[in-house]
């Protein structure tokens, strides 16, 4: 399944340069959005705090379960495994998830739940 799905995001790939650009935009920068995002919860009013560092603990467990979990588990990501083209030069040694799925995931999983609670 991981193979199919990236197979049809990645058919895509070269075909629309602006769309190429925008992905290549959103993979590089999407994780100082996040810390944008973030620090404007927590200066916004007092009640977003506890969200902030709700969402916050929560990316560094993800981090920290995801050190634990290379030490025993590896599963090459999609473009090693396949011969593909890709838009940008990724870490070869990096698992399938990758930090940005995990720490995406967490942040806005954190935020929806408490939106969702309150």
């Amino acid at each position: 399944m991981d193979y199919k799905v990236f197979r049809a995001i990645n058919q895509l790939s070269g075909r629309y340069s602006s769309l190429d650009m925008l992905m290549i935009l959103i993979s590089k920068k999407v994780r100082y959005i996040f810390m944008f995002v973030l620090i404007f919860m927590w200066f916004r009013n007092d009640s977003q705090k506890k969200l902030t560092l709700n969402a916050v603990i929560s990316a560094v467990f993800t981090l920290f379960i995801h050190t634990l979990m290379k030490c025993f588990y590896f599963k090459p990501r999609p473009f090693i495994k396949h011969r593909v083209g890709i838009l940008i030069p990724s870490k070869m040694d990096s698992s399938f998830l990758s930090k940005h799925t995990l720490l995406t995931f967490a942040v806005s999983t954190s935020i929806f739940l408490h939106k969702r609670i309150v």
